[in-house]
């Protein structure tokens, strides 16, 4: 009479097994998150997207993906540079059995390319990507 009671969530046993992991080895979560939350920080902190607009799973994941498709390009252009992206790209064998995809998505990059450097250049002198 008048004991406490505890409730134990359904996920408990995955918790505690992640903590255990976790305090087992700390340099391989931290390592893991140098490598993945950055990517993350940039985007919610950088460019603002803290939300999204869209209802429904399957078009939040859509702007999700393009997002992330975003990220990955702005990333590639600050390693390798417009000039050495554009070269990879045409020189790219690609996995596809249509050509026309591949010219689709590589005429629609070059856009996007475009677009970036022509506004990067009425802002500022640099091109300032990540």
């Amino acid at each position: 009479m008048g004991g406490r009671e505890i409730d134990r969530s359904q996920y408990a046993d995955a918790v505690e097994e992640n903590l255990k992991r976790y305090q087992s080895n700390p340099q391989l979560y931290r390592k893991r998150q140098e490598i993945n939350e950055h990517i993350f920080g940039t985007i919610k902190r950088k460019w603002g997207y803290n939300y999204t607009d869209l209802i429904g799973l399957e078009k939040v994941n859509a702007e999700h993906s393009l997002i992330m498709l975003v990220y990955n390009i702005k990333r590639s252009i600050n390693i390798l540079g417009v000039p050495e992206l554009i070269a990879k790209l045409k020189t790219w064998n690609t996995p596809y059995k249509r050509k026309s995809l591949f010219f689709l998505k590589t005429t629609y990059l070059k856009l996007f390319v475009t677009k970036i450097i022509f506004e990067t250049n009425q802002n500022t002198s640099k091109i300032s990507l990540a």
